[in-house]
């Protein structure tokens, strides 16, 4: 199938409770249509699916945007819609090429290989959203601490101050901020190369355009082309043998030329601090508004954003406590970082220190239930 593999199992109602509450294409819902039809009549169902409401929805979440944009006391949840319905207006543009043009389908997979977040959310199945934020999860875990051992690298003592503290969100609290110098000196983020930068962003769960990531992907075609070739002649006659890709591109940002990796590290600065500006945004609606048309899943979303999933994870059925997730959000993260002496940068290095204090505990069980569930 040219959109989604039908076959695939549905998600389990763990992974489903982590989907936002906006128009997504229902996955069941298409099954019980489809259910003993043949493979054409499926492809035709699931684009006709696609074509026709994934652009109603399009449509209905331009028109929430215009709503939202006019509100003159906007929640923290409309500004993150706003901010959603534009990215997918804006990728609606080139993907608008699919669906006019026949036959351009057939142009999908390149295009997805090349730009893998370029499908509007409106055209995705919810089971397919569920595995993007699964697999944005898995590579905010691996960002935490590849951060966290640069914490600790850059400030050694770093381990001392910890355990000195109360191991709980207040004591990390009093940590960054008695510590606010060291933060704000050896782990400014401004300064840091593209790489690093490129770990920020993923830490953040953001969405984010890295500059050379087709570049990567078009080198990396072009130098295992004989290795593809060799795979397909083994496979043509059933030899069970396949060679490896060559991994060239490991260390490709210190490959970078000067003035690309300026580029670069300029692109990542921007989008962070655009980032951080949203952030900033939802936070003061917080707390001038409260959490009043917000679900769970969606504070789940605001957590992830800011680097701290961990911090309503901590039930085993979260979405059925939203009222201990919305005081422990506000506890832990809202009230603090709206002292007076918590900037931009402390935020990171606090949600940083946060994850890593329930990391083990907690996020360990949910990455072994993700890998679990990946490798069905």
């Amino acid at each position: 199938m040219i959109f989604r593999i039908l076959k695939n199992p549905l998600l389990s109602k763990t992974f489903r409770s982590q989907i936002p509450s906006f128009g997504v294409l229902n996955h069941e819902k298409f099954q019980k249509k489809v259910e003993g039809k043949g493979k054409v009549t499926k492809f035709l169902y699931e684009f006709w699916e696609i074509l026709y409401q994934g652009t109603w929805d399009q449509c209905v979440d331009a028109k929430t945007m215009i709503q939202y944009t006019f509100q003159q006391k906007k929640t923290a949840f409309m500004l993150s819609e706003i901010i959603r319905i534009r990215k997918d207006l804006v990728k609606f543009i080139p993907f608008s090429f699919f669906l006019i043009v026949p036959g351009a389908e057939l142009l999908l997979p390149p295009y997805l290989y090349l730009f893998p977040n370029a499908f509007p959310t409106t055209y995705l199945f919810d089971d397919q959203l569920a595995k993007r934020y699964i697999t944005r999860d898995r590579k905010q875990m691996n960002s935490y601490r590849y951060l966290f051992q640069l914490m600790k690298q850059r400030i050694p003592s770093i381990e001392n101050i910890r355990n000195n503290q109360d191991y709980n969100a207040k004591g990390l609290q009093e940590l960054v901020l008695k510590h606010s110098h060291r933060f704000m000196t050896k782990l400014d983020y401004r300064e840091f190369n593209s790489e690093q930068l490129v770990h920020l962003c993923k830490f953040l769960g953001m969405e984010f355009f890295r500059g050379t990531y087709t570049i990567m992907k078009l080198t990396k075609l072009f130098v295992n082309l004989p290795v593809y070739f060799t795979n397909l002649f083994y496979w043509i006659t059933r030899n069970p043998e396949r060679r490896p890709l060559n991994s060239v591109l490991k260390n490709w940002n210190s490959l970078l030329p000067f003035p690309i990796e300026d580029l670069k590290k300029a692109l990542l600065l921007w989008q962070i601090k655009s980032h951080l500006r949203k952030m900033e945004k939802q936070d003061k609606a917080f707390r001038l508004n409260g959490f009043g048309d917000n679900k769970f899943e969606s504070i789940r979303q605001f957590a992830r954003e800011r680097g701290i999933p961990a911090l309503v994870m901590q039930k085993e059925n979260p979405e059925q406590d939203f009222e201990f997730s919305k005081k422990q959000f506000k506890r832990d993260y809202i009230d603090f970082i709206h002292k007076e002496q918590v900037f931009e940068n402390l935020k990171i290095w606090y949600a940083v220190l946060y994850y890593e204090r329930y990391h083990n505990r907690i996020v360990e069980e949910y990455e072994e239930r993700v890998r679990k569930h990946l490798l069905h």
